[in-house]
């Protein structure tokens, strides 16, 4: 059973039995996120600029993409003066680190912190800055324009490159499932400030290409969006009949 369209043909291409029953997120998400909803239930104002800043679920991502975040979120601030940045987290734990590091680097930056409140920032949000992961396919379905920044350890990065692991064209799954890269990509060393603001400033400066993205996340989402429980259950009824069990 198949989540992601490109997994059934990959996987019937070497034989193997597939059946594609869509994406759960995709079905609890709406095709319309409540903007305005959002922001008055994050308390943000309702007619300014909103960067909602997503430095990863777990505790060792936090602790090396929050600085690069912080600092980039920072300097758009100063390009954007009355910016307001929504920061969700997980849990408390990647709460505490991520506000030591905002100590460090952005203390004038004051953003809202949320905690477990992903889809409501995304919603309130007009761009994003987020780890690569599954809060890209969030993003998506959420059809926010995204800036993807991440940072592994140096060690396994360093193997990886030099074995060529990595064969995917693109990295963040929001760019795999449009075949295209809608959303900057910047890996490792490239994650920093300098990298990172330059499509951010441009997303908010483009309304037009906003709406562009917006428009073909939609229709990703509705490609996605199937009864998944029920896709999946039917697909199991069905081959346990065609093997004559039930």
């Amino acid at each position: 059973l198949t989540i992601f369209p490109f997994e059934t043909e990959f996987l019937l291409q070497h034989q193997v039995p597939a059946h594609y029953v869509g994406h759960p997120l995709a079905f609890d998400m709406p095709l319309e996120p409540d903007r305005e909803g959002a922001r008055e239930a994050l308390r943000l104002d309702a007619d300014t600029p909103v960067l909602a800043l997503l430095p990863g679920s777990r505790g060792v991502e936090v602790s090396r993409i929050a600085g690069p975040f912080l600092e980039t979120a920072l300097a758009l601030k100063q390009q954007i003066s009355d910016l307001q940045v929504v920061v969700p987290l997980a849990n408390q734990k990647t709460r505490t680190l991520f506000e030591a590091q905002l100590g460090q680097t952005a203390p004038g930056l004051n953003p809202v912190i949320a905690l477990d409140q992903t889809r409501a920032a995304l919603a309130a949000a007009d761009v994003v800055l987020v780890a690569s992961g599954t809060a890209t396919l969030e993003g998506l379905l959420s059809k926010r324009p995204m800036v993807v920044g991440y940072r592994a350890n140096g060690a396994t990065y360093a193997i990886v490159q030099m074995l060529g692991l990595v064969k995917v064209k693109h990295v963040a799954m929001a760019n795999l499932l449009a075949d295209e890269r809608l959303a900057p990509e910047l890996i490792q060393d490239e994650c920093r400030v300098e990298k990172l603001l330059p499509p951010l400033l441009g997303f908010f400066q483009d309304a037009g290409l906003r709406d562009r993205i917006a428009q073909r996340y939609t229709q990703i989402h509705r490609q996605l969006r199937t009864d998944t429980n029920r896709a999946a259950a039917e697909a199991v009824v069905d081959l346990l009949r065609a093997r004559g069990l039930v």
